[in-house]
């Protein structure tokens, strides 16, 4: 006959003890709280999407008064493209450090990674400025876009 695992019946009966009434006790918790637990879920959902519905007002409102000629556009440009230039600066000053001065592997890495960061900054700054001036001069249809995807414009908000 072979060997048959010998059973710890007291690890057994323990184990039956506290699991059966824990698992009931767990059972009846999701069932009241999984309810509250799913709108919250929906609430901030919700919440994300009006606060992203908000944002993209204010960007539309902005576009908005520099199409109208209530906000001037140029200093908007400048400040970007300063910005971007100032990183561009950076990101060659990295590169350069990088490359001509003898350091280790690891600062080697990240000053690359930091110049390749500065660089991408950089470019989305410019991106920017060329979204901003596209929206401007196809203003209608942006319109029409914005309101396709955020529903009628109300001008209550900023």
């Amino acid at each position: 006959m072979e060997d048959l695992p010998h059973v710890d019946w007291a690890t057994l009966l323990l184990g039956l003890l506290l699991g059966i009434p824990v698992a009931y006790v767990i059972g009846i918790l999701t069932h009241m709280h999984g309810i509250r637990l799913e709108r919250f879920f929906e609430n901030r959902d919700l919440l994300k999407k009006r606060k992203t519905r908000e944002q993209a007002l204010v960007a539309f409102n902005r576009i908005k008064a520099f199409r109208e000629g209530k906000r001037d556009k140029y200093p908007f440009y400048m400040i970007l493209a300063g910005v971007a230039v100032t990183l561009a600066i950076t990101a060659s000053t990295f590169v350069l450090i990088a490359v001509i001065v003898s350091v280790s592997l690891e600062l080697r890495l990240i000053l690359l990674l930091l110049g390749l960061l500065a660089a991408l900054i950089a470019i989305i700054l410019l991106a920017g400025i060329y979204e901003t001036d596209r929206q401007i001069m196809r203003f209608d249809d942006y319109k029409t876009e914005f309101e396709q995807r955020w529903g009628p414009i109300d001008n209550k908000h900023p």
